[in-house]
């Protein structure tokens, strides 16, 4: 390789100097560069874990656990939910009236918890939604109830 830097003649020197320099501050960058996306991922999980908690403790919180509808009542499913903010409050209030016409066709509060995951599809909702879900379904979750869930 020097004798490349000397085939350029008197300016050798300084052009393997410069490119020994760019190169350590493209390093640099790539480095700083991995970092910030690592950080942005680590923001977006933050921002997702606190609107799922907050969307579910407001299922939690708005959801009656004694009354029934009579058989028969038909219930429009929610609309998807993408993890957008505009969005959240239309969603739980959704979600609350689903499960709350339809509180016979929940077994327990983990059903409850399946089905406002059931309705996150997009986003960075979606692939959080799959997470707990697929903890829920293996029964390796730590929280029993909606309540736990809610609290934590």
């Amino acid at each position: 390789m020097d004798e490349y830097w000397e085939s350029l003649g008197p300016n050798g020197p300084f052009l393997r100097e410069l490119f020994h320099n760019q190169s350590q501050q493209l390093a640099q960058l790539q480095t700083t560069n991995n970092a910030l996306h690592d950080q942005t991922l680590e923001a977006q999980s933050d921002i997702t874990d606190a609107a799922a908690s907050a969307i579910a403790q407001a299922i939690l919180t708005n959801t009656p656990s004694g009354s029934h509808l009579p058989r028969g009542v038909k219930v429009a499913d929610p609309e998807y939910f993408d993890g957008s903010r505009d969005r959240a409050e239309q969603f739980v209030r959704s979600i609350c009236i689903a499960i709350t016409m339809q509180l016979d066709m929940f077994a327990d509060e983990r059903m409850k918890i399946l089905y406002a995951l059931s309705f996150m599809h997009g986003g960075i909702a979606q692939i959080w939604a799959e997470n707990e879900t697929n903890v829920i379904l293996s029964y390796t979750s730590t929280f029993a109830t909606l309540t736990n869930y809610c609290q934590a």
